[in-house]
């Protein structure tokens, strides 16, 4: 009887009974179900905290080259082409934070404000929308050497004065103050106004100065100053060779927005280089127009954004968030 027992107690412990099973899955299933959903949104935020790390290394790699040098990198991409409208490549929401402008009579002054910073070439496009090189990525189509049919390098300043290539014509630039808060000129040229806030937040209305005051709070929103937006490509880290302190790589930006795919950033379709966004004047007489001394005798940089509009702070804040 013993052994009977002992036979019997074995061949029950060799398998499980169907119900035993059927917990097993079913336990299997929910755990699987909550791996999914703890792993959902790390691409997203190892996106984020990727881009909110390169924001700042390259924000302050290029401050320390001007300390040392006294010059800010040379040779940036300019985000309006020859034929004065933005580059086609540019990511979508860039578009609410930056405008093509055509600098009329404040050409030179303009030029000669970046060129005494440093920055006295520019990479540029010939057309808007190309054609470019075959095969060439957007973030090498301001080299002439990778884009020889669409990309040209312009010198503004040299000797102190505006250079062989003439002055700058255009730039992007950020919209700033305008009607009906107020007016906003640089040598008569009129600095194009800021539309309805985009992100639809608050009493922000059309013509403040909200979105220069974003990148930069010294600018305030009833203020008139000019604001220049120009890609940190490879171009001007290669020019940064020479130095102790050279910045070895212009980083890129990429973003997949699943809820928005518009939003999308992708080096393959857009251009996905940090932008850096130079004061170039302001209105210190309060009259709305900048002129004379009131341009900035060098360019100063205010910040890095990335090619989607946003600064380290909100990616940092989105890698992190639950």
């Amino acid at each position: 009887m013993q052994k009977y027992n002992m036979r019997r107690l074995k061949a029950d412990q060799g398998g499980f009974t169907l119900l035993e099973l059927l917990v097993v899955i079913t336990l299997i299933a929910t755990l699987a179900v909550a791996a999914l959903v703890a792993y959902d949104g790390v691409g997203d935020k190892a996106q984020a905290a990727a881009a909110a790390d390169a924001n700042v290394k390259v924000d302050n790699a290029i401050r320390q080259y001007k300390a040392v040098t006294n010059n800010y990198p040379n040779q940036w991409d300019n985000l309006v082409a020859q034929d004065t409208s933005l580059i086609n490549a540019l990511p979508t929401q860039l578009l609410s934070v930056v405008t093509n402008w055509t600098l009329g009579a404040a050409a030179s002054e303009v030029s000669l404000s970046l060129g005494r910073a440093g920055i006295n070439e520019l990479q540029n496009w010939i057309t808007w929308n190309g054609p470019n090189t075959t095969g060439v990525i957007p973030n090498l189509a301001h080299n002439e050497s990778f884009n020889s049919i669409n990309g040209r390098e312009t010198e503004h300043f040299e000797e102190g004065g505006v250079g062989g290539s003439g002055p700058i014509l255009n730039l992007a630039i950020v919209p700033g103050l305008g009607a009906p808060v107020g007016t906003c000129q640089a040598s008569g040229v009129t600095i194009d106004a800021t539309s309805v806030d985009p992100d639809g937040a608050g009493p922000l209305v059309a013509g403040g100065n909200y979105i220069q005051n974003r990148y930069s709070d010294a600018l305030e929103g009833d203020e008139c100053h000019l604001v220049v937006a120009l890609g940190f490509g490879s171009d001007a880290a290669a020019s940064t060779a020479t130095s102790s302190v050279s910045i070895g790589k212009a980083p890129s930006f990429s973003k997949t927005d699943t809820a928005n795919p518009n939003n999308n950033v992708d080096p393959n379709v857009h251009y996905s280089r940090y932008i850096g966004l130079f004061l170039v004047g302001s209105d210190s007489d309060d009259n709305g127009n900048i002129t004379g001394n009131e341009y900035l005798n060098k360019a100063r940089l205010l910040t890095i954004i990335a090619p989607d509009g946003t600064i380290a702070d909100q990616n940092l804040a989105t890698a992190v968030q639950n």
